[in-house]
């Protein structure tokens, strides 16, 4: 391939992933368009999988965490009848079930499987035991055991019965779920197996299908322009999260890595009128002009910075420091 370089960019791009390539696989390809090395995505998708992977690209990826714990929408189609070693069609069939539920055995256990419930992740996954990948166990006939896990779903809806075999389904869910896991214990709670044909992501957090790019990764020539148009801020990972306005002096402290007293902030009064419940979250955004300066925690009157964002601006940081 031939790669046209691009350097000191920040922000997060989001990939519409394209099936037959896994997340990491995304990454790579990115991080060598750009040629850049500071470079992560926020959530994995498997290979089979399509849809919305939000890759964070140089001081973003300080903020990967927070798209992770974030809630992502999906639409899968499972297939009765059969279970394979992946949970997907990808693997190899196990066993058979002559069952074919109907849409109202479907709609009849369906909402048994919102709210907070227990799974057991697949064997195939990216989970370390004993730091080892449990897919590379599963891949050399090691025997993988998982504990079941809780996860959160916040709703789950039959889109569509396709036809006796097959149906669709669209879930909105919280950190760790799998949704192979999902369409097998759905299955099995209809006495048939199952398996997922089809899964697309729709959203992660506020990271929606509008925001994506597609990038063919299987083309000979890529080039890094189009890419760089639809890249969006390092900010707008966390609009949820509350923003503490500084004044220059304060934000030139920060970001040499000072504590500043929260009591005598300028802007302190307009903050706590707008968040008085900021305690709750376990950082705040420190802010100048509307411009992330780094992530923070308040301790006894103090803000902390936690993690410091450094953004070159024209050849030079605005201040003299490195993380």
């Amino acid at each position: 391939m031939r790669w046209v370089v691009i350097n000191n960019i920040n922000g997060w791009i989001i990939l519409d992933k394209q099936t037959g390539i896994t997340s990491r696989q995304a990454v790579t390809k990115i991080s060598r368009i750009l040629n850049i090395k500071k470079i992560g995505h926020g959530g994995t998708l498997d290979p089979m999988a399509t849809g919305v992977l939000p890759i964070a690209v140089g001081e973003a990826t300080k903020c990967i965490s927070f798209i992770q714990n974030k809630s992502k929408k999906y639409s899968f189609i499972v297939k009765w009848g059969e279970t394979t070693n992946t949970d997907d069609s990808e693997g190899t069939v196990l066993e058979k079930s002559n069952v074919r539920p109907t849409k109202k055995q479907i709609l009849e256990i369906i909402n048994s499987f919102t709210g907070t419930i227990f799974q057991k992740p697949p064997i195939f996954s990216a989970i370390k035991i004993d730091g080892k990948r449990s897919y590379k166990l599963a891949r050399n006939n090691i025997i993988v055991k998982h504990q079941p896990r809780e996860v959160e779903i916040h709703n789950l809806i039959l889109k569509n019965i396709i036809n006796s075999d097959f149906a669709e389904f669209e879930v909105l869910c919280g950190k760790g779920t799998y949704v192979r896991s999902l369409a097998k214990d759905i299955a099995e709670r209809l006495n048939t197996k199952g398996h997922v044909t089809s899964l697309r992501r729709y959203t992660v957090g506020d990271f929606s299908e509008k925001d994506t790019i597609f990038i063919d990764f299987f083309k000979e020539i890529i080039h890094s322009p189009p890419i760089l148009k639809k890249m969006l801020p390092i900010e707008a990972a966390l609009d949820d999260i509350p923003a503490l306005a500084l004044n220059e002096i304060e934000a030139r402290k920060l970001k040499l890595g000072q504590k500043i007293k929260f009591n005598s902030l300028e802007f302190k009064n307009k903050f706590l009128n707008k968040h008085p419940n900021f305690q709750e979250f376990e950082k705040l955004c420190a802010v100048r002009n509307d411009r992330l300066i780094a992530l923070v925690k308040i301790e006894t009157d103090l803000v902390k910075p936690k993690r410091i964002i450094n953004i070159k601006i024209e050849g030079k940081y605005d201040v003299d420091r490195k993380e």
